[in-house]
């Protein structure tokens, strides 16, 4: 899906919220909340739009951050594949990989957990190559850092 499919999907929920009502009240004295149901759109638009922004955001920042590994900078590398390999792999990630990185890298990356916590989808699956970019990535990571082993021993 791309961005023109999300785009659509996320206009697609923002008619689907317009048309919400709240109603109130039993059997035939059931009628519409007005003031209930405006204050239901606002609550589910603010976290469509916000949902929709951070997924938007977090995908090229996650593009960004997998751009920087595939460039294999060595300085920030390391904590850029073990901050991916966390997120694809639902792995638990310490928090002082956020430390230490230029501002641009863990910023980057706070906007991809941030993508993270409020997405409605995949990011692995969204990001520009799919899933087969994210392990060429961590496999070519780590066949260098097999090899370094490997010198070392």
């Amino acid at each position: 899906m791309g961005k023109a499919e999300r785009e659509r999907r996320h206009e697609a929920n923002l008619e689907r919220i317009n048309q919400v009502q709240l109603l109130v009240g039993k059997g035939d004295r059931t009628r519409i909340d007005r003031e209930g149901t405006l204050l239901e759109r606002a609550r589910l638009m603010l976290e469509e739009i916000s949902a929709h922004q951070a997924t938007e955001l977090g995908l090229a920042a996650l593009d960004r951050l997998l751009r920087l590994a595939e460039e294999r900078d060595p300085r920030h590398t390391p904590d850029i594949v073990g901050f991916v390999t966390a997120v694809w792999n639902n792995e638990p990630l310490p928090l002082g990989t956020l430390r230490g990185l230029n501002q641009g890298i863990g910023d980057d990356m706070l906007a991809v957990l941030d993508a993270f916590r409020y997405a409605r989808l995949t990011l692995a699956e969204q990001v520009e190559g799919g899933p087969q970019r994210l392990a060429r990535v961590l496999d070519s990571r780590r066949h260098a850092h097999q090899a370094v082993a490997a010198k070392r021993a």
